[in-house]
């Protein structure tokens, strides 16, 4: 469950971001943030399917792991070619997956980025917090 919000957590934000205007600009900044997610998610699981194939190669020539593998379910047999996998392999996997999740919380400052300022550019105001016109006239109605 924790993946599942992990990968739609940024989407549901947007749509719930004032800074953000109109409903079309939170619609599009939702799906870029989603699409980012996905990519980054289907790079990592490509990972961790490599390295498991690797690791059941070696399951498949050392006669002792084979027998411990043997009649387990996918979620185990899984796990235990992972483990089994080389270890520069596992390395290797990892920090392909780190800078996946580097690249994928760097493309999601420059999406939050351009669609507020897309958002500013509609309102026609630039401040530097991101509120503009539409915030300010709610504080001045809100004083009176």
């Amino acid at each position: 469950m924790s993946k599942v919000l992990f990968l739609v957590s940024p989407t549901l934000n947007s749509f719930v971001d004032r800074r953000k205007g109109t409903t079309g600009n939170k619609i599009d900044c939702a799906f870029q943030h989603f699409k980012n997610s996905t990519i980054s998610n289907v790079q990592i699981g490509a990972l961790a399917g490599a390295t498991a194939l690797l690791g059941s190669a070696v399951v498949k020539k050392t006669p002792e792991l084979a027998s411990q593998v043997a009649g387990k379910g996918f979620f185990t047999k899984f796990v235990k070619y992972l483990n089994a996998a080389p270890k520069p392999v596992k390395i290797a996997a990892g920090a392909l997956a780190g800078l996946s999740l580097l690249v994928r919380t760097y493309n999601k400052g420059k999406i939050e980025q351009k669609y507020l300022d897309r958002a500013q550019f509609v309102d026609h105001t630039f401040t530097l917090d991101g509120e503009g016109i539409k915030a300010q006239k709610l504080s001045d109605t809100k004083v009176k």
